[in-house]
């Protein structure tokens, strides 16, 4: 064979594969898409949301969807969607991401945040903060709860090191 023919065949090789994969990859996922569309059309429903911007799912102590939307109103408003019941509160009636993140770094400004996010702990909605904290040479991580209605903290726990 030239070497004409190897780039061609190399190339085709490289084509197929990328297409397989893709194949694959949505195959994978679209049981997650589909999870994802139902929960916000669900929130759409039970909350009167207009307009859906983010969503995501959330395990600790049960499963739950988080869906953020703005109501007819326009006001931004969180959607917690449980099994059989939902929680759903405006924005306003909350501390916002930065607030919690503002008051955290007062409280700890030497963690490193990995992520914030809106959950549920308790039955309760909560900004739940991952971080981690350098301790007597260690590199600790933890998990943070803080009301999402006054920011008080609920709980923290830390993790084994390892």
């Amino acid at each position: 064979m030239t070497t004409g023919r190897w780039i061609t065949l190399i190339a085709i090789v490289v084509a197929a594969l990328l297409v397989a994969f893709n194949f694959y990859y949505r195959y994978v996922q679209s049981p997650v898409w589909a999870a994802q569309a139902t929960a916000e059309a669900d929130a759409g429903q039970m909350s009167g949301l207009k307009e859906i911007t983010d969503s995501y799912s959330y395990v600790w102590d049960e499963p739950v969807w988080v869906v953020k939307g703005k109501d007819d109103q326009g006001a931004d408003t969180y959607v917690w969607l449980k099994k059989d019941s939902s929680i759903t509160l405006k924005a306003s009636d909350g501390r916002t991401k930065e607030e919690i993140k503002s008051q955290f770094l007062q409280q700890k400004p030497d963690a490193d945040i990995a992520h914030m996010r809106l959950g549920l702990f308790g039955g309760e909605p909560v900004w739940e903060v991952f971080y981690s904290r350098k301790q007597a040479g260690d590199v600790n991580h933890f998990y943070d709860f803080y009301r999402f209605r006054d920011g008080s903290l609920i709980v923290m726990y830390k993790l084994p090191s390892q």
